[in-house]
């Protein structure tokens, strides 16, 4: 039996596919980052990746809607903390529905914010945007927050000057 809303099933299903990634801190999310650029790629989306130095990480910065004009930014880190050492009775990379609440390394922090995001799309898009709506998901929050600091810089080299930002966290 599911707990959770019918209506949050979008971002639900959304949400299990993000956990699948195991995106931990010392790992690359370049499959989690191809896979949103993919998931935005049918709406327009002009997308841009900075990567680490070794480039087996990457910031994602998507731009949806009308272009040039200032926006709004919503933004997540990708990557989730490491499980060893910590009492799982299940696989932390697969979501459980328990309860009414769902368990898996990420749900909260925070890829449940990033599939709420993603899974709202399509409805941004059939709604029509007046202004540039941003998506910027950053790499290695968890070990002091060293992507935004590239993608930061990446919003400026693209001359993206939002009036505001909204972080999930």
């Amino acid at each position: 039996m599911h707990l959770v809303p019918s209506h949050t099933r979008p971002s639900v299903e959304m949400l299990r596919k993000l956990v699948a990634f195991p995106t931990v801190s010392r790992d690359s999310n370049l499959a989690l980052i191809h896979f949103i650029r993919d998931a935005l790629e049918p709406f327009d989306a002009d997308i841009r990746l900075t990567y680490d130095d070794g480039k087996h990480k990457a910031n994602l910065l998507a731009t949806l809607g009308p272009r040039g004009e200032r926006g709004i930014v919503l933004s997540g880190h990708t990557d989730v903390v490491p499980t060893e050492g910590q009492d799982w009775t299940t696989d932390p990379f697969h979501v459980v529905e328990r309860d009414g609440r769902l368990y898996g390394r990420g749900t909260s922090d925070m890829k449940g914010f990033i599939a709420c995001v993603l899974a709202a799309v399509p409805a941004f898009m059939e709604r029509g945007l007046s202004t540039p709506l941003h998506l910027a998901f950053s790499y290695d929050e968890e070990v002091g927050c060293i992507g935004v600091g590239r993608l930061i810089a990446d919003l400026e080299r693209a001359g993206v000057r939002p009036r505001s930002c909204i972080v999930g966290e």
